[in-house]
C-alpha cells in the first residue's frame, strides 16, 4: 500500500478539501444571511410602502364616498323638487277645475237667475217709466215755451 506519508498527505489533503467545502458552506451561508437580511429590509420598506399605499387608498375611497353620497343627496333632492313642482301643479289644476265645476253647477244658475231678473225688472221699469218721462219732457218742452213766451 502507500506509505505513511502518502497516507498522511492524503488525509491532509482530504482535510484541506472538507475544510474548503465547510469554507464554502459558511460563506454560502453567511451571503444567505446578508441576502435574508437585505430581503427582509425590502419586504418590511414594502410593507410600509404598502400600509402607506392603503391608508391612502381608503382615504380616496372616503372622499369618493363622501362625493358619491353629496351627488345621490343633490340628485334626490332635484328630483324631489321636481315631483313636488309637478305634484303642486296638477294639484292647483285639479283645484281650479273643481272650482270650475263648483260655479258651473252650483253658481251659473243662480247668476243666470239674478242676471234674468235684472232684466225682467229693466224692462218693467222701461215700460211703466215711459209714459211718466214722455209727460215729464212733454212739460218740461211747454214749460221753457211758456217761459220764452212770457219773457217777450
Amino acid at each position: 500500500m502507500g506509505n505513511a506519508l502518502d497516507a498522511r498527505s492524503a488525509r491532509e489533503a482530504l482535510i484541506v478539501e472538507a475544510l474548503r467545502g465547510v469554507d464554502t458552506v459558511l460563506a454560502a451561508a453567511d451571503a444567505v444571511g446578508e441576502r435574508l437580511t437585505a430581503s427582509s429590509q425590502r419586504l418590511e420598506t414594502a410593507a410600509a410602502g404598502l400600509a402607506a399605499a392603503g391608508t391612502v387608498y381608503s382615504a380616496e375611497v372616503a372622499q369618493l364616498t363622501e362625493a358619491t353620497k353629496r351627488a345621490l343627496a343633490d340628485y334626490i333632492e332635484r328630483r324631489a323638487s321636481a315631483a313636488t313642482t309637478q305634484a303642486l301643479a296638477e294639484h292647483r289644476k285639479a283645484m281650479k277645475e273643481a272650482a270650475t265645476l263648483a260655479f258651473a253647477e252650483q253658481l251659473a244658475p243662480a247668476v243666470r237667475d239674478i242676471a234674468r231678473q235684472i232684466k225682467l225688472h229693466g224692462n218693467l221699469v222701461r215700460t211703466r217709466l215711459a209714459p211718466v218721462l214722455t209727460a215729464l219732457a212733454l212739460g218740461v218742452a211747454l214749460g221753457i215755451g211758456s217761459a220764452v213766451l212770457w219773457m217777450r
